[in-house]
């Protein structure tokens, strides 16, 4: 951990601690007052009546009141939706809850006690803050990397490893990829065009080894694939595929241009998958590098690709503009059981904004795409110069930050910070979003809590 880190963590710190035992005067006053203390009792209902505040940001301390809770908080679990709060405090009577990370903007507050669930009547509304601002780029498109600050790029898209690295593909020089590290003010090329590397190649880090995996373009290119090991200092490897196997699906077309722009791990059973313009999708196997289409799609560009953190077979898959009846979409695939389970989650096709429940929400030429942790998805929505969210347990779509439909560049809060065609979209083990905003010649940095 840097050094900055451990004195925000310890502001942090310091700051709940005092909010912690102004909290804890109020509960154990107004515990006192109802004389709690009392024990639950599983053949007695549990009452729930109200909580205060009705709405908050992330570890907001709520007070959740009611009756026959007691007060044994190994036993209490608190829930915003499907994400559990922590539970600090009960006296039987009332409890008292932090708030959980992004549980969504209507929360349903739910109590279980005993295996039993109980729902408050009212919702609590959860407030998102998001700031942007700029890590790298000056907003020129030359071809400077000397330092972060100083920088000069046109970035494409984007990803992050486990060590805070973020990977960069960039147009200048007719395509290079280069790592930035925060911490270190540092920009530096790993790959050139004459190593393989082309700017719609987009970098994803495998989760245990942290080699970065990219597809491929270009006529005669069907088999190939990019790989740069960290242990072998990220010098690029070209990998191919040695075998398909047959089935019923169409292989690639070979001869012609078909292009596969990701490299994705999958954590359900370890292989490689990608997908082919032509739609199909393949499974890879990275030790024997042996493939076969599992699925075939219809045929259009997908840029956006990603495999959900929890449900970890679920394969989501965003098409940009003019792709016909999945234009603008959002789509899904389980691929341990792919002849099912495709299926389109939003709304018109037409390119438009709306946010909402996923099957009414509209997007406008959906670049890339990427989880956190916890399963939030966030979308480049480059047609509407803005960044989406997708919270994919209750299927909601919500614009985290960007003004829809206006372009321009500003750093700021949600109400004023603007993008222009953000293409990439990468997120760190903290939660940190990265933008490669393409038009913009910069690199910017999302916090959102």
């Amino acid at each position: 951990m840097n050094s900055k880190k451990a004195i925000k963590l310890k502001a942090l710190s310091i700051a709940l601690a005092a909010t912690v035992c102004a909290y804890f005067t109020v509960f154990i006053s107004c515990s006192e007052d109802r004389g709690g203390g009392a024990v639950h009792d599983p053949s007695k209902p549990v009452v729930l009546t109200s909580f205060m505040p009705d709405s908050g940001r992330i570890s907001e301390m709520v007070l959740l009141d009611g009756s026959n809770f007691g007060t044994d908080t190994s036993r209490i679990r608190v829930f915003f939706n499907a994400k559990r709060a922590r539970t600090l405090a009960s006296s039987g009577t009332r409890i008292l809850a932090l708030v959980p990370r992004l549980p969504g903007d209507t929360c349903v507050v739910t109590v279980e006690i005993g295996g039993k669930q109980y729902t408050y009547d009212d919702f609590f509304r959860y407030k998102i803050e998001a700031s942007v601002t700029t890590l790298a780029g000056d907003g020129t498109n030359a071809l400077l990397t000397t330092s972060l600050d100083k920088s000069q790029l046109r970035p494409v898209y984007i990803g992050a490893d486990k060590d805070y690295n973020i990977f960069v593909s960039i147009e200048n020089n007719s395509g290079m990829l280069v790592k930035l590290n925060e911490a270190e003010n540092s920009i530096v090329v790993l790959a050139t065009n004459e190593q393989g590397m082309t700017p719609r190649f987009q970098p994803n880090a495998h989760p245990a080894t942290g080699v970065i995996m990219l597809g491929a373009e270009g006529e005669g290119n069907r088999d190939r694939f990019l790989t740069l090991d960290p242990k072998a200092e990220w010098v690029p490897k070209m990998r191919f595929i040695k075998n398909w196997k047959l089935n019923r699906f169409s292989l690639p077309d070979k001869g012609n241009p078909e292009i596969h722009y990701h490299c994705l791990y999958c954590k359900a059973d370890g292989y490689l998958y990608t997908r082919y313009t032509g739609g199909q999708i393949v499974r890879i196997d990275s030790k024997t590098w042996d493939a076969e289409i599992i699925y075939e799609t219809k045929s259009g560009i997908a840029y956006g690709m990603a495999f959900h953190p929890v449900r970890t077979s679920e394969l989501w898959i965003g098409y940009g503009h003019s792709q016909g009846e999945l234009s603008n979409s959002l789509c899904m695939l389980d691929v341990l059981n792919p002849e099912t389970t495709f299926k389109k989650l939003s709304g018109a096709t037409n390119g438009g904004h709306r946010d909402g429940r996923m099957d009414q929400a509209q997007f406008y030429h959906i670049r890339q795409m990427n989880f956190d942790a916890d399963g939030n998805l966030y979308v480049g929505d480059s047609g509407n110069h803005c960044i989406r969210k997708v919270d994919t347990d209750n299927m909601m779509v919500e614009t985290i930050i960007g003004i829809p439909n206006k372009s321009g560049f500003k750093d700021g809060n949600k109400d004023e910070a603007m993008f222009k065609d953000p293409h990439g979209i990468a997120t760190d083990p903290d939660g940190i979003i990265y933008v490669s905003d393409y038009s913009n010649n910069r690199v910017r940095r999302i916090a959102i809590e």
